[in-house]
């Protein structure tokens, strides 16, 4: 199958790449270089000249806080709702699938409860707002359209410029140059690791599932940031210098969903998260 990927170079579009090319499908890897999505005569042209059977955007822009800022959300809104529109309107002109990640903040977290695929959102921020507003254009455009939403994303840094520092390694570097690494023990959620979510992926794309919502995650119980910070240290020896903290103490510009973990009940189930989080520690070369 030809399949076109955006935001190739990110953490989960370079994992997304590895595992479709090793499944033998005729991979495109388009960076943002490549391909302006928030350009649509450029993605219409680019689409046309390629007829992928099946675009992946894995493309998003996900500063959190700094989208509380007008000039910030309208760039989240190029990138994170107007151009999965112009990719789904590409692939339903050429007959092919699109494949869209989500994400947990499309909920308020307000609940006890994990959220499943079809339960109600109602994001609390704008980065939230503006995933939301991308899964509802996307699915408008295109009937073949999955959305695949992931939480806590973590594995190895993408290669592109905007690329972010992968969460396991800013606690490894905060723990050593701070003094004391206070960590907010709040905001309960499932974390994925990339390179299951990309295994997944191929799952859905290669087997008999319906377009739709989907939530990708490992096995395993909710934890808050420290929570998993404390798993990450726990599984590495390191023993001291990270305490919580309620939010709080370090308040952030957007409100962040306070309970949003999510439920995988269509899927093939990823392994448990200490499994992989182990495996990623190994190649960290932590443990």
């Amino acid at each position: 199958m030809k399949i076109l990927i955006t935001g190739a170079q990110g953490m989960l579009g370079q994992d997304l790449v590895k595992v479709f090319s090793s499944a033998g499908h005729d991979v495109i890897a388009a960076s943002r270089a490549d391909l302006d999505i928030t350009n649509q005569e450029s993605v219409d042209s680019y689409i046309d000249k390629l007829k992928p059977e099946m675009i992946v955007n894995a493309a998003a822009y996900n500063a959190v806080d700094q989208i509380e800022e007008d000039e910030h959300f309208e760039r989240a809104m190029q990138i994170n709702a107007r151009g999965p529109l112009h990719l789904a309107q590409a692939a339903d002109r050429v007959g092919a699938k699109f494949v869209h990640f989500g994400t947990d903040y499309v909920f308020d977290g307000q609940g006890n409860a994990h959220y499943l695929e079809d339960d109600q959102t109602n994001p609390i921020s704008r980065y939230g707002e503006s995933k939301l507003k991308g899964e509802e254009l996307a699915q408008n455009a295109c009937d073949d359209t999955y959305i695949c939403r992931v939480s806590k994303l973590f594995g190895m840094p993408g290669g592109g410029e905007s690329a972010k520092e992968n969460f396991v390694s800013l606690m490894f570097r905060l723990n050593q140059e701070l003094d004391d690494l206070k960590i907010a023990d709040e905001e309960h959620g499932c974390p994925a690791y990339s390179p299951d979510v990309a295994q997944v992926t191929l799952d859905l794309i290669e087997g008999d599932y319906d377009p739709g919502i989907y939530h990708i995650v490992n096995e395993g119980e909710p934890v808050t940031v420290y929570g998993f910070a404390k798993e990450i240290f726990d599984m590495a020896g390191v023993t001291d210098n990270f305490r919580p903290v309620p939010r709080s103490d370090y308040p952030r510009a957007a409100n962040c969903p306070s309970y949003a973990p999510l439920k995988n009940t269509k899927l093939p189930k990823l392994r448990h998260r200490d499994e992989a989080l182990r495996e990623f520690l190994e190649k960290l070369g932590k443990i």
